[in-house]
Order: C-alpha cells, then structure tokens, then sequence
C-alpha cells in the first residue's frame, strides 16, 4: 500500500505489548491539516493530539484482537492508522474487534471531559457551550466566555479543542456505513449474517452510495473541502471494488466475504 513501506526515518516501539510503528508520512500529513500561520506551537499541539488520538483508537482495536489469540500490529501512517491481525475466529469476535477502535476513542473523549472538569472546574453547562461552539451548533456565550477564562493557557485550550474534536468528530465519521472505514466493516459483517455471499457487493455498494450523497451535499455546500475530497476518495475506492467484484463474479469466481471462518 503507497505509504507503507518500512523506511529508515519510521518510528518503532512497543506499547502494551503491540508493536507500533509510525511512517514519516503520518507526521507530513498531520502538519499539513493542522497547519497555523506562524503558529509552531499550535500545529504541535494538532500533531500530538492525532497522534494520541489515532494511536488510542488502534489500541483498541489491538488490544480486542489479542483477546482473541490475535497478533496485532499498529502502523500509523498518512492516511492514518491501521492494526493488523488475523485471531479472529467467529463473525461476533471481528465484529468486536472493529468496534472496539471508535469504543477506546470515545473512552479518550470521555477521559478528556472528565479531566478538564476535575482539574479546571468546568461545569457540565461549560463543557456543552465548548462542544456547541465547536460543532457550529451555537450555546450560551457567557458559559463558554466563562469556561475559556478558566484554561491557564491558548496552548491548553488548543489541546482540549484538539482532543474533543479528534475523537469525537473524527469517532462518528469512522462510524458511518463506508468501506474501509470501522462503521463500513461492521456494516459488512452485519450483511454477512443475512447473506454471507452477497456481504461484499452490498457493504460497497451501501458505502459508494453514502460517500457520493455526503460528498455531493458537501461539495455543494462548500463548507469542508478536506471532508468532500476525504468522501469522494471513498466513493471512488467502492466504485472500483464494485466494477472489479462484478467482473469477477461474470466468470464465477467468488470471494470469501467470511475469512474469519465461520
């Protein structure tokens, strides 16, 4: 896959007992998206928070699979995180593998609140102003004027910005039912249990559907052209999965939608 050849700048370690290695491009790709004129500090603190955030939601994912006598590997690169493994044995235990990615992700998010709260006393009518501000969804200015005043810093206040947003912005997207993200191969493993043969044309064909209608609304909006390319990307990716899973079944060949084996 582009951008994941090992090279002699990746980082390795091992946490928890998972191997961990970061490509260089993961490092370009966060700069690039949480880049700040003349602001190093905060485009560090961007860079931090996706790091943490990505890596917390591949150790949930690691850490299900190791449950089940997997073997994980995290890799964190441009497009953003993967873990390897192949323990999984039943339908429900990969299902609970991919789940458990966005499940530690908003464990992060939860922690987050928690922790602000306790060590800067924001009260839960702050935090809903902070989450309405930063959602576009409007809330009482003079709880979220309040709540500001109480970070002792831009920096802290750009981290607990970062944080909320990455893991729970980024947590309901993943969600949503489109191939390869964690909602579209839940969505696939749900299929599977209706018609184990029919899962992969109907999780991709549900996933170009909903990335072209997300894409076109967003495009005629004009109001995130990261996420339009970002669901464009994805719908163009299911499209080619589709013509080439069509093809394949014209001359009666079928791919096993159930490697997990039963």
């Amino acid at each position: 896959m582009l951008g994941t050849s090992p090279t002699p700048y990746d980082l390795k370690f091992t946490l928890l007992g998972i191997p961990v290695r970061v490509h260089p491009t993961f490092w370009i790709v966060a700069a690039i998206m949480g880049w700040r004129d003349n602001d190093l500090p905060a485009v560090a603190a961007w860079i931090g928070c996706v790091f943490v955030s990505i890596l917390v939601h591949e150790l949930g994912h690691g850490l299900m699979a190791r449950r089940f006598w997997g073997e994980p590997r995290i890799l964190l690169y441009g497009m953003g995180g993967l873990c390897e493994s192949r323990g999984e044995r039943t339908r429900l235990q990969r299902l609970a593998v991919i789940l458990a990615g966005p499940g530690a992700g908003f464990a992060l998010l939860g922690l987050t609140l928690f922790t602000s709260s306790l060590a800067l006393g924001l009260t839960a009518g702050e935090q809903a102003a902070i989450l309405g501000r930063l959602f576009g969804l409007g809330g009482d200015r003079a709880a979220f004027a309040n709540a500001i005043t109480k970070f002792p810093s831009h920096f802290l206040i750009g981290v607990y910005w970062n944080l909320v947003f990455i893991n729970l912005m980024w947590g309901l997207v993943n969600l949503l039912p489109i191939w390869p993200l964690d909602g579209g191969q839940a969505s696939q493993v749900l299929l599977s249990f209706a018609d184990r043969g029919m899962a992969s044309i109907r999780v991709h064909t549900l996933s170009l559907l909903t990335a072209g209608i997300l894409a076109v609304v967003l495009l005629l909006r004009g109001s995130d052209w990261f996420l339009t390319l970002f669901f464009g990307l994805f719908a163009f990716i299911n499209y080619q999965i589709l013509q080439e899973l069509h093809r394949s079944r014209a001359f009666g060949s079928r791919a096993d939608d159930d490697w997990w084996r039963s």
